[in-house]
């Protein structure tokens, strides 16, 4: 017969200790606290995918930031997802993926790999002002904005002002 969990409390985690080894609390339904001998505390989720015997274990996040309610509340979404046929995981690892690829992007971010390999290639001095320049010309007016969501026009309108007051370099375009 399956043993049955009693739910955990607020002051049963907010007070649980340990001494010389790590201590778990289960709350059910896979998902437990973990007291690391530092004193920190984790909230796991264990489960299983129903196709499969392999048991797989995530982080949900540290008591306090995510609370006892709050780890009961991503559980219950964990679980929902194993009901759908998600892997929970594996979902979490897709998401991560997406805000890398979305964050190396921004054009900030491709305007600096640019410079980087552009560096190697002019001098020291060149190269200061070439950022210089980008900093304070470019990057104010399109900084954050997607790569894949820049139009033609947008970069025309934010090179016009560099151009006339005769600033422009054709360095400063990655075109190389």
């Amino acid at each position: 017969m399956a043993r049955t969990t009693r739910p955990l409390t607020h002051t049963e985690v907010q007070k649980a200790k340990t001494t010389d080894k790590d201590l778990t609390l289960h709350d059910g339904d896979g998902l437990f606290l973990l007291v690391k001998t530092t004193g920190k505390k984790i909230w796991r989720f264990r489960y299983q995918l129903p196709n499969s015997s392999k048991r797989t274990m995530v982080s949900l996040g540290a008591y306090p930031a995510l609370s006892l309610a709050d780890a009961r509340e991503v559980r219950a979404e964990k679980l929902a997802m194993l009901v759908r046929g998600v892997d929970p995981q594996a979902r979490a690892d897709e998401e991560a993926e997406k805000l890398q690829i979305a964050e190396e992007s921004i054009f900030v971010n491709v305007a600096r790999k640019w410079f980087e390999l552009k560096e190697s290639h002019i001098s020291a001095a060149h190269a200061k002002d070439i950022w210089r320049s980008i900093e304070k010309d470019i990057l104010p007016s399109i900084e954050s904005v997607p790569i894949q969501e820049l139009k033609a026009r947008t970069l025309i309108q934010v090179l016009e002002p560099i151009k006339a007051r005769g600033a422009l370099e054709t360095d400063l375009l990655p075109i190389d």
